[in-house]
């Protein structure tokens, strides 16, 4: 694993694209109505105090890798367990986020399509990606924020000055204090995206220029966080809050009635974009951390046939509950949070950081 370097800025392009993938255009979550601007903001802070927990708890390991640094909080028979249940928890939301992809092109792009037909293709592509490696998903993440971003003023340019924007939909802000704000943030907001960047304490032991990364983790959480917000603004004044909280897409159907002059229409293809690249990249991550997880556990040499494995076992978990989108969306947002998000991106951390840091403390008042 540290054969392998990711600079900060590929860091950075990943996490933004991590965090941003199919948030933009599958999880806006409008359960707040017009407040759901206020909730996301306040959720920005908390991924901020959630990754840089992650961050120290790999610094005060002296940049273990993943099984090591399991072992040293857990011991080595209960960190084998562990690492068997956060390689499936990658796994499992890898096949989450390529239903996503699916679901939504079946849907949107080609009605009435089996699944598959858009879920093999693009496993191959995020499978191929991975056997070249870290450095080649860390490249291609700076290429495709680069290109996202770019994606992302257009349409924003062209959905605040069309004619459908109504700034009247805006308002009022906090007209329904705090309960509304307190049920989309809980558990939905905390887990996802920034809870899942639990997956980076796999990834951080790689990265050159340790020293520099307090300095700049934070960058992609706060740009990805005021991505969200304007598309989410921009989504209520196009749609109004209720009606917005009632579409599976809501980014999606927000461009679909911008038009300019009867010509410039059909601007939802461009949310398309926005998924290939960070859902790309979402799965790629995933995909790979698994891999690390399971070769460093068996003391294995990463090879191309275990991506494969871990792609059919990703395909084989997406098809768990995944009938329709109904369903789909109930699994993520009712279940999931309780049962997988939470215990993985939190208890286990919290367990494991309290004993990095006593066990670092200890170490180093028997050195003194």
């Amino acid at each position: 694993m540290n054969k392998v370097s990711i600079s900060g800025l590929e860091l950075c392009s990943m996490m933004l694209l991590f965090l941003t993938g199919s948030t933009i255009v599958i999880g806006l979550n409008f359960t707040a109505m017009e407040d759901s601007i206020l909730a996301t903001g306040m959720e920005i802070a908390f991924g901020i105090i959630l990754f840089y927990f992650y961050y120290l708890i790999v610094k005060r390991s002296l940049w273990l890798e993943f099984i090591p640094l399991l072992e040293m909080g857990f011991g080595s028979f209960l960190s084998k367990i562990l690492a068997v249940v956060f390689s499936f928890y990658f796994l499992y939301i890898a096949g989450r986020v390529i239903n996503d992809f699916a679901f939504f092109t079946t849907q949107i792009l080609y009605p009435d399509a089996p699944n598959w037909v858009a879920s093999i293709p693009f496993l191959l592509i995020v499978g191929y990606c991975t056997m070249l490696g870290i450095e080649t998903i860390a490249r291609s993440a700076v290429i495709l924020s680069f290109c996202s971003f770019i994606i992302l003023v257009f349409l924003w340019l062209l959905g605040f000055l069309s004619e459908e924007f109504h700034t009247q939909y805006l308002f009022p802000l906090f007209s329904q204090g705090w309960e509304p704000l307190k049920k989309m943030i809980f558990p939905t907001g905390l887990t996802f995206p920034y809870g899942e960047l639990v997956v980076f304490l796999v990834l951080l032991p790689s990265i050159a220029g340790k020293e520099k990364l307090q300095k700049i983790v934070w960058i992609p959480i706060v740009i990805a966080g005021l991505i969200v917000m304007i598309t989410m603004e921009m989504v209520i004044g196009i749609l109004h809050a209720p009606f917005a909280n009632t579409y599976y897409f809501p980014f999606v159907k927000a461009m679909e009635l911008v038009t300019y002059l009867g010509i410039v229409e059909h601007l939802e293809i461009f949310t398309y974009l926005l998924l290939i690249g960070g859902g790309f990249m979402k799965v790629s991550i995933f995909l790979y951390a698994a891999q690390v997880v399971l070769t460093q556990l068996l003391k294995l040499k990463q090879k191309s046939w275990h991506v494969l494995l871990f792609m059919v076992a990703i395909y084989l978990l997406s098809l768990h509950r995944s009938d329709n989108i109904a369903e789909h969306l109930y699994v993520g947002l009712k279940l999931v949070p309780y049962y997988l998000h939470i215990p993985v991106q939190f208890v286990i951390p919290l367990i494991l950081g309290g004993m990095v840091f006593w066990k670092s403390r200890k170490g180093k008042a028997a050195q003194g």
